[in-house]
């Protein structure tokens, strides 16, 4: 059953996850929420709203250090000089480590955290995704 979600005279249509497994918080913090079956983004869509996507939907996941993007391919929201939609962290310009996922879908989306959280994150979805995919 679809349901509708209106904000701002937008609306979302969504697809729950009915799953009581899925239910259970791998890893959680002001910008990422880990299901074992799914990641839900915070702050993704502007001018607030998340994202999911379920772990087997997740193409390629890339962890990339600071120096590996340009000032220019990263923003504090939204899309800069390339092809990464970045949820909202005003800090990011400051944060040694990205993660990029490719979720067939365009643009491709950039994740950045405390470093830490970033690589507790990093290290979950590829763990799902060779799960889900081997």
């Amino acid at each position: 059953m679809k349901h509708l979600f209106c904000v701002f005279g937008f609306t979302f249509i969504f697809d729950p996850i009915l799953s009581t497994d899925s239910n259970s918080i791998l890893i959680e913090n002001g910008f990422v929420t880990c299901y074992s079956d799914r990641l839900i983004i915070h702050f993704y869509y502007f001018p607030f709203g998340d994202k999911t996507i379920r772990y087997d939907n997740i193409n390629s996941c890339e962890l990339l250090r600071h120096e590996d993007l340009s000032f220019f391919q990263t923003k504090s929201w939204g899309m800069a000089f390339s092809s990464v939609w970045w949820p909202l962290d005003m800090r990011r310009q400051w944060r040694e480590y990205y993660i990029i996922l490719d979720a067939n879908q365009w643009p491709k989306i950039g994740l950045t955290m405390n470093d830490y959280d970033t690589l507790q994150v990093y290290n979950l979805i590829r763990q799902k995704m060779t799960y889900t995919y081997h």
